[in-house]
């Protein structure tokens, strides 16, 4: 079987050739190795010009380049590849990249910013997700007073362009998937997690009027990523578990945006992962009656357990479920026999009768040794091979 086929199996509640194996937030992972290939593949150029106009159709093919470039950095072949949008036509010829004292920088004539790429791994994080990682965290009341401007910014001033590249040169080889986050979720993003607590208490009216808002943007981005080829996408449901707000909240904010969600993102015909952070157990019951097909769940920690074989026993056999292990103790940190007895248990307690992908619980440690991930992916085919002798 190919990639796609495993995943579309476990997804359908089937039973695959061997556990498929599906580590989420890749695109984080691999974002050095990815932009390291980017620039390279203009160094050339930039190093005879001095400064290099981006052609939208060229960058493109670049960027689909770079991106599979950047997962030839593992040995063992994964089931599924996220795929994230791509800068629009627009975008791109708004930007420049110049050589500058050995140094590239990227040049933004739209908004007059300037940014150092990546060179030869100096820095773990680019420039780019640093930035961004300080917009999610603003919460002034200037933001949330042009929530329209900031959900229009957040997802539609990208395009698919890079996924149908990449559906066209590796269509069959992976399940190719994309990340979006819950309404609930995307509160955080706007007003901050004090905000958007208080503002459960203060302000409901507020707070359902900004969920229908992101759940239309948020359907809006799964269709386009679905017209473009792409196949399945991760919902991201964080704040929401029994560590954070009480079962009437939950009721009342977050469960009928869940099902309004993924209802829609069925009739699209997209496959759906409900990645829930923090202390499921508590809402097993309620997101077993969600129309999802597979449910991903953080490992344990925070002083809650999370032992997938109860996760299995709550929702029951048809439902994929993706696996927990704990990415930074285990995968990065444990031994070869530590991570091949996680990988064999969670297959036994929740993968037997299929409808199970081989996963971690949080995104893997930018430094983890890619050796570390290859061994995950073998000890799961191999325990899978030898289950069915």
């Amino acid at each position: 079987m190919t990639g796609k086929e495993r995943i579309l199996t476990a997804l359908a509640g089937g039973k695959t050739d061997v556990t498929p194996v599906g580590i989420d937030y890749m695109t984080l992972y691999l974002a050095e190795r990815t932009e390291r290939a980017y620039v390279e593949a203009y160094r050339e150029r930039l190093e005879r010009e001095g400064r290099v106009r981006i052609s939208h159709d060229e960058d493109i093919e670049i960027r689909a380049r770079a991106t599979l470039q950047a997962c030839e950095c593992f040995q063992e072949r994964h089931d599924w590849l996220q795929v994230p949008a791509s800068p629009s036509q627009e975008t791109s010829s708004q930007r420049e990249l110049l050589l500058e004292d050995g140094q590239i920088f990227e040049l933004d004539h739209a908004t007059g910013t300037r940014r150092k790429m990546l060179l030869s791994g100096q820095e773990t994080k680019t420039q780019e997700m640093r930035d961004r990682f300080e917009q999610m965290r603003r919460h002034s009341k200037e933001r949330t007073q042009q929530l329209d401007k900031v959900l229009a910014e957040y997802r539609i001033q990208s395009d698919f362009a890079l996924l149908k590249t990449i559906v066209r040169q590796r269509d069959q080889e992976y399940f190719v998937y994309t990340g979006a986050a819950a309404p609930f979720w995307l509160l955080y993003d706007l007003f901050g997690f004090e905000g958007m607590m208080t503002a459960l208490h203060d302000a409901p009216r507020s707070v359902f009027n900004v969920m229908d808002k992101s759940l239309e943007t948020t359907l809006a981005y799964a269709q386009a990523f679905k017209d473009a080829g792409g196949d399945g996408i991760r919902v991201e449901e964080c704040l929401a578990s029994a560590d954070m707000i009480s079962p009437q909240m939950y009721e009342q904010f977050v469960l009928p945006y869940e099902e309004r969600l993924f209802t829609q993102l069925c009739r699209i015909g997209l496959k759906t992962i409900l990645y829930f952070c923090g202390d499921v157990t508590p809402r097993l019951p309620a997101l077993r009656q969600l129309p999802i097909d597979a449910l991903m769940v953080e490992e344990s920690k925070k002083n809650f357990t999370i032992d997938i074989a109860e996760v299995r026993a709550a929702v029951g056999a048809e439902l994929c479920l993706l696996g927990n292990i704990d990415s930074y103790a285990v995968v990065q940190k444990g031994t070869d026999k530590e991570l091949a007895t996680q990988v064999a248990r969670q297959i036994q307690v929740a993968g037997t009768n299929g409808a199970f992908i081989v996963g971690v619980g949080s995104p893997l440690p930018l430094d983890t040794p890619p050796e570390q991930v290859d061994k995950l992916v073998r000890y799961a085919h191999e325990c899978s091979i030898v289950s069915k002798q």
